[in-house]
C-alpha cells in the first residue's frame, strides 16, 4: 500500500487508520472501500445507479496526453489547472470516473478522489494505471462519512455531486470541515432557473417516453453510443436531483465561514481568475441575471449548471 501525504482517520473514533492493517479486506481493483452507510437510502440507490452509468466515460481519450488536451479544452477546466499551486493536496468529491482528478495531478500536487460508485472508480483506476500516475488515490466514501482530518485539503472540488445527495447543505458543511483555512472550495450545482427548459424536456420524456430523447441535442451530435448512453441516464434517468440559486449558496458560504470569490455564469470573464475576489452583486442585479439564465442557450445546451468558489476563513 502507498503512503499518502495526508492522514486516513475513521469518521467514528477520529483516530488513524493503517489501511495495511485495518481494511486488508475491503479492497477492490487495489481501491480502499470505505464506504460507511449514512442511514439515508439515496445514498445506496446513487452508488447502484452510477455504477451502471459511469459518468463520464473515456471513449475518446486513449492517454494522458490526450485526456489533459481535452480538458483544456474546457475553460473551467484550463483554468483550475492554471490557478490551483504547486504540491496542493486536492480533494475531489464525486470523482466519478476520474477525469478531472487525473486532468489536476501535475506539477507536484497531490489528488484525492473519492466516489461512492465502485464501476466509475475502476474505470479510473484502469486509466490511472495504464498510464502510471501515481498522484491521484482513489477511495469509495460516502461524502456525509469522511475519513480524512479536518482543515487537511488546500482545494476542495465537487462538481455536479451535490445536487444528487439527500442534503446538499449537510454535505458543503461536511467538505468544508475538511478544507484548510485559506482554502479554496469549488461547487457546481443545477441551477433553478437554468434547468428549467431541462425539466421540461424530463418531463414530456417521463409521460411520452424515451424516443423524445432527440429534444436534447446531444442525441444528434456525432458521439459514441455509450456517452449518449450515458448523458441519458444522468440526465433524464437520475434517482433525485435538486436545484439551487445564487443566493443560496451565498447563505451556505455564510453559514460555513466561507468568502465568497466568484461564480460561473455570473462573474465569469475570460481575463479574470476563478480564484480572484469579486464583489455579491445586489439582491435584485441577482435575480435578474438569475432568471435570465431560463432561456440562455449555453443553459439550456448543458442543462442549467453553476458554479460557486469560495475560501475558507481564518477563525
Amino acid at each position: 500500500m502507498k503512503k499518502f501525504s495526508i492522514k486516513i482517520v475513521d469518521p467514528n473514533s477520529k483516530k488513524e487508520i493503517d489501511l495495511n492493517k485495518v481494511f486488508e479486506n475491503k479492497f477492490f481493483n487495489e481501491i480502499p472501500d470505505l464506504f460507511i452507510e449514512d442511514g439515508n437510502s439515496l445514498t445506496n440507490t446513487q452508488s447502484d445507479f452510477y455504477n451502471d452509468v459511469k459518468f463520464p466515460n473515456y471513449d475518446d481519450v486513449d492517454d494522458f496526453g490526450s485526456l489533459l488536451d481535452k480538458s483544456r479544452k474546457s475553460v473551467f477546466g484550463k483554468k483550475l489547472d492554471d490557478e490551483i499551486p504547486m504540491r496542493t493536496n486536492i480533494l475531489e468529491a464525486g470523482c466519478g470516473t476520474g477525469q478531472m482528478s487525473i486532468a489536476l495531478s501535475r506539477y507536484g500536487r497531490q489528488v484525492y478522489g473519492i466516489d461512492l460508485s465502485k464501476g466509475s472508480l475502476i474505470e479510473a483506476k484502469k486509466f490511472i494505471s495504464s498510464n502510471n500516475i501515481k498522484s491521484v488515490h482513489l477511495f469509495r466514501m460516502n461524502i456525509f462519512k469522511l475519513f480524512f482530518e479536518e482543515n487537511t485539503f488546500d482545494i476542495v472540488i465537487s462538481n455536479g455531486v451535490l445536487h444528487h445527495t439527500y442534503n446538499p447543505k449537510l454535505a458543503f458543511s461536511k467538505l468544508v470541515k475538511v478544507l484548510k483555512p485559506g482554502g479554496i472550495i469549488v461547487i457546481g450545482l443545477y441551477h433553478k432557473y437554468g434547468r428549467i427548459i431541462q425539466k421540461m424536456r424530463q418531463g414530456l420524456i417521463r409521460v411520452f417516453g424515451d424516443n423524445l430523447k432527440f429534444l436534447d441535442k446531444r442525441f444528434r451530435e456525432k458521439i459514441s453510443y455509450k456517452k449518449k448512453y450515458a448523458w441519458f441516464l444522468d440526465q433524464y434517468k437520475n434517482p433525485s436531483e435538486t436545484t439551487h440559486t445564487y443566493s443560496q449558496v451565498l447563505n451556505w458560504f455564510n453559514d460555513e465561514n466561507i468568502e465568497f470569490l466568484s461564480s460561473i455564469p455570473f462573474d465569469f470573464n475570460l481575463d479574470k481568475k476563478l480564484f480572484q475576489k469579486n464583489e455579491i452583486k445586489n439582491s435584485f442585479e441577482i435575480f435578474l441575471d438569475e432568471v435570465s439564465l431560463t432561456l440562455n442557450p449555453r443553459q439550456i445546451s448543458e442543462g442549467g449548471f453553476f458554479v460557486m468558489i469560495g475560501k475558507k476563513k481564518n477563525k
